[in-house]
């Protein structure tokens, strides 16, 4: 390799680490949103001629649901903005995908304040999963189009390899995160992932003058 190659793939691996953590704030939706869903959300629907509770497994349903749903639109709008000349970067595009994410816990941070004692409506939790899905696909596909980008060809097949293993020592670090849930007050636990994801975010942004 020669030095602008070393330089990419140095980018590379640094720009994993930020990365990491928007997983490991990504997947309490397997986790600690879960427990939310199931213990603090009030699930009643009431449609006048059928009322009933929404079963806590299908909020996991949610966020495939709308990556399905979304991706049409966010597709739609990049192509709009990249023929006016205002598409943001891939790494610009990563960042806003963190600071989504962040946005999505703030959601239920400001859900875990109204409820107090009580049970939050699930309207909030589909709120963040909207804000959550449209923060991932600014994230997921971007980061892996970024690598094919800037990775040197002899080492393309290798920096994927170390790319999607950012979703492997995120899951780690999900599991460590969510082991804080039940030692902490449920506002303060999504304010502390929301901080998290935004540093992350700001993390990337670094980046976005080098590659």
């Amino acid at each position: 390799f020669d030095r602008d190659e070393w330089r990419a793939l140095g980018a590379l691996i640094l720009l994993a680490l930020p990365v990491t953590f928007f997983w490991a704030t990504y997947e309490q939706q397997g986790n600690t949103i879960a427990l939310w869903a199931d213990g603090y959300t009030d699930r009643t629907i009431n449609l006048m001629i059928w009322a009933g509770q929404i079963p806590t497994t299908w909020f996991q349903a949610f966020n495939p649901f709308m990556i399905f749903a979304f991706t049409p639109f966010v597709l739609a709008l990049w192509k709009r903005q990249a023929a006016s000349g205002r598409e943001p970067s891939s790494v610009t595009k990563m960042a806003y995908g963190c600071f989504g994410v962040a946005l999505a816990y703030l959601i239920l941070f400001a859900a875990a304040l109204s409820a107090g004692d009580g049970k939050a409506s699930w309207l909030w939790l589909a709120a963040y999963f909207v804000i959550l899905t449209l923060g991932e696909l600014y994230l997921s596909p971007t980061s892996l189009s970024l690598v094919t980008k800037v990775a040197p060809a002899r080492a393309i097949s290798m920096m994927m390899g170390v790319w999607l293993s950012t979703s492997f020592t995120g899951g780690f670090l999900a599991g460590y995160l969510g082991s804080l849930w039940s030692s902490m007050a449920r506002s303060s636990f999504f304010l502390m992932l929301a901080i998290i994801t935004a540093l992350a975010g700001l993390a990337i942004l670094a980046f976005v003058r080098p590659l």
